[in-house]
Formats: structure tokens, C-alpha cells, sequence
């Protein structure tokens, strides 16, 4: 879109057009994606409301009857370009919506505004090839396509490294990222490598990997490349065996605990987190209580726990008996609690130690203290006392105190 003719507005205003992406990966997230269209229907009645993403790819006859909608479309949005906006009439609806199978390959969709925020999110794989049986991901987004590697980099080339000083690597399934490039020459470490190399930017963060593809080459990787934060979220699901067969994940309990310890040997600060689902059918109390334990084995920093939900296109959805909801609340409930012990924990165990830390805000004008925030290599959240005018930069800091959410630390002189 040519910038001079259009302004960003925030949600809550009143606008021309409204763009909504949608998501479907849970029951939950259909509804708030139904409601945020509404919302833009209430706001403006005469706007121009594009709707897009995976829940109009997956579910798009449950919106034809939505009123406001002027263009409905998936995940391959091509044809969607700022004259196509400016021309939707609000009164007639137009579908656009393209099998998944049909998209091949990564899409690129033009030179996109960049914010030059301290951490700079960049997309550079899509889709999945694994089908767990819970996951609606590769029906909505297709098999698993990366972005080439010139177009990553000169990406990041063009930030403006005066204030953005992180990237985080985002795919759906970040870890395949290459295997359909150059016939599987070309991967994540191959990219990092050039990231590093090629490009000014001082860290690099990983969104999200999968356990299968972590080796031993890719944890030399932290001692290899200095820019490589040490941080890993890495998805467990279920730290039972039972329950991870029928979710098809392609390890268990034993394997996922073995690979954790030796990602620890190669890189002994390393912070690592993961995901928990909750309730998916045929979860007996014993299985949770084998994952609550598990969690607890593995020491991790924070988990981030889901409640299971049928989707209608997943295996699971067929799998009885199913748990009750109740119980499912409860046992979400648990796991929360379990993830504040855990982080307050993680918090502790780096009190006294030294690190640089990537200032991100500072406390607004009127606080009553004056401070800091900024996240270091290992995912800590921390605040300076007294230290201001350094968003954007890199400090070194040693941990003072530890609080169930963030630490304090003192600035330290520089090296």
C-alpha cells in the first residue's frame, strides 16, 4: 500500500477498513475472531471489513452470514492489494478463499512497514507437514514452505539497528525451516550463520522449535554463533507417554528428558519453556499427574498451558471418552500455579549474576519510580532503578533482588 494514502489507526477507533486476521486454533479463538468482526461492524456500519486468516480459511460459510464483511479471504492473499480496498463496496460480499493445497510456496507480500522496536519479530517459515492428531495447522496453512534466505536477510539489513537490536525467528514450524530450499542444503543454522555474519543485528532469538530438530550440531550452535540467545521454547504437550502417542507427537517422556539434559551440557544457562495441553481425551488423572510430575523433573523456567479443544477436522475429535470441563478447569488451574512456582524459581536462581540486558521501556511519565525494563539472553525480565534515556541499547546488569515476575538489578560499568 502506498503509505500516503492510508494511516494506521488503533482498533478501538472508528475507521474506513478494518483488517482482521483471524485465528482458529481453539474453540476460544473462533469466538474472540467472530467478536472482533462485530466489534468493526458496531464501530463503523458503512466500513469496508476484510476478513482473513486461518478461521475464514477453515470456517469461512459461518462468516458468509456475518453483515459488514466486504471481503472474505484465506490464507493465500494474493490478490489482496490496496486498490482492490479502497474499491470493496460494504453492501456486496466477495469470497476469496483458495485451498490450501494450492499454496506451494512461501508468500511473499511486498515491503511491509517496519516499527524499529528494540526486538524485531520476522517471519521466515510456514506451514506443517506433521498432522498431530489435535491440530487443525496443516489443513488451514498447508505443508511446510520457508522464505528464502537473501529475502530474510535483507530484511534485517534495512532495521534500524540504532533501536532494534534483537530479531526472533518466527514459523509455524521453525525447526523445518530450508527442507524445501535447494534440496534440503539450505537450514535453520544455515540461516542463523548468515544472520550473524551478514547482517548488524546483536542477538537472535528463536520463537518456537520442536524437539526433533534439536542435534548435537544445532546445540554447538550457542557455543558457535555469540548472537544466539539462550533461550529454547520447546513444546512438550504432555509429559505423558499414553497421551503423547494418541497426540502423534513423535517422542516420549524419556527422549524429550534425555535431549533437555544434553541442550544443558552445550549450553548450562540456557533457559527453556514449553507448552502443556490440558484435557485432551482420554487424560485420566493418572496421565496428568505423570505430566505434572514430568514438568516438575524437567525444570523448566515457565509453561504455557492450554486447554484442549475438538476440532472438527483432527483425529482427536473421534478419541472418547472426553475429559470434563470441569476437570479440565482444575487441572488448567494446577499447571498455572505450577508455571508461577516454576518462573519464581527461575527468577532466584539468577540472583547475583552478571548479564547485559536489551533495554525495551521505561516507566511512564508520573511514576513514582523511575526505571528501566529490559530482557536479557536467557529470557529474564528485568528492571534498573533509576536508569533511563538507554531503550534500545545493550546494559550490563547484575541481578539484586528476585520477584515472582521480573528481578531488580544495578547497572554495571561498562566493560
Amino acid at each position: 500500500m502506498p503509505e500516503k494514502e492510508y494511516k494506521i489507526v488503533n482498533f478501538n477507533e472508528k475507521a474506513d477498513i478494518y483488517l482482521i486476521n483471524t485465528c482458529t486454533i481453539t474453540q476460544e479463538a473462533d469466538r474472540k475472531s467472530k467478536q472482533m468482526i462485530r466489534k468493526a461492524s458496531h464501530q463503523n456500519q458503512y466500513a469496508q471489513i476484510i476478513v482473513t486468516g486461518c478461521y475464514a480459511q477453515s470456517n469461512y460459510p459461518d462468516l458468509e452470514n456475518i453483515k459488514g464483511i466486504s471481503l472474505l479471504t484465506g490464507n493465500n492473499r494474493e490478490d489482496i492489494d490496496f486498490q482492490l480496498l479502497t474499491h470493496l463496496d460494504f453492501n456486496q460480499k466477495i469470497i476469496k478463499i483458495n485451498p490450501v493445497k494450492e499454496i506451494k510456496q512461501y508468500q511473499n507480500y511486498g515491503k511491509r512497514k517496519i516499527n524499529f522496536h528494540t526486538r524485531t519479530w520476522i517471519k521466515v517459515q510456514d506451514g506443517c507437514n506433521n498432522f498431530c492428531t489435535y491440530c487443525k495447522v496443516p489443513y488451514v496453512r498447508g505443508r511446510q514452505r520457508s522464505r528464502l534466505p537473501k529475502d530474510i536477510q535483507k530484511e534485517i539489513s534495512e532495521l534500524n539497528n540504532e533501536r532494534s537490536k534483537e530479531v526472533v525467528l518466527l514459523g509455524i514450524n521453525l525447526g523445518s525451516y530450508g527442507k524445501d530450499l535447494d534440496g534440503g542444503k539450505t537450514n535453520l543454522l544455515h540461516l542463523i550463520s548468515l544472520i550473524s555474519d551478514f547482517t548488524n543485528i546483536q542477538r537472535i532469538r528463536l520463537s518456537s522449535i520442536e524437539l526433533i530438530h534439536l542435534d548435537e550440531e544445532f546445540f554447538k550452535a550457542f557455543q558457535k554463533f555469540p548472537k544466539l540467545c539462550h533461550h529454547l521454547h520447546i513444546p512438550l504437550q504432555s509429559g505423558d507417554d499414553k497421551i503423547l502417542k494418541l497426540m502423534n507427537r513423535p517422542y516420549n517422556s524419556s527422549a524429550f528428558y534425555d535431549k533437555i539434559q544434553k541442550i544443558r551440557k552445550y549450553c548450562p544457562d540456557i533457559t527453556i519453556t514449553s507448552d502443556i495441553m490440558v484435557g485432551f481425551p482420554q487424560e485420566d488423572e493418572d496421565s496428568f499427574n505423570n505430566s505434572y510430575s514430568f514438568i516438575q523433573k524437567l525444570g523448566l523456567a515457565k509453561i504455557h498451558v492450554f486447554p484442549y479443544s475438538d476440532r472438527k477436522e483432527c483425529l482427536s475429535n473421534l478419541l472418547i471418552p472426553k475429559v470434563d470441563p470441569y476437570i479440565k478447569r482444575v487441572r488448567v488451574n494446577r499447571l498455572l500455579a505450577l508455571s508461577r512456582s516454576l518462573y519464581y524459581n527461575f527468577n532466584r536462581n539468577n540472583l547475583g549474576l552478571k548479564m547485559d540486558i536489551l533495554i525495551e521501556k521505561e516507566s511512564k511519565e508520573g511514576s513514582r519510580e523511575r526505571y528501566s525494563e529490559g530482557l536479557s539472553s536467557n529470557y529474564l525480565k528485568v528492571k534498573v532503578p533509576g536508569l533511563t534515556g538507554k531503550i534500545g541499547k545493550i546494559v550490563p546488569v547484575q541481578i539484586t533482588e528476585a520477584f515472582p515476575n521480573y528481578c531488580l538489578a544495578k547497572l554495571l560499568p561498562k566493560k
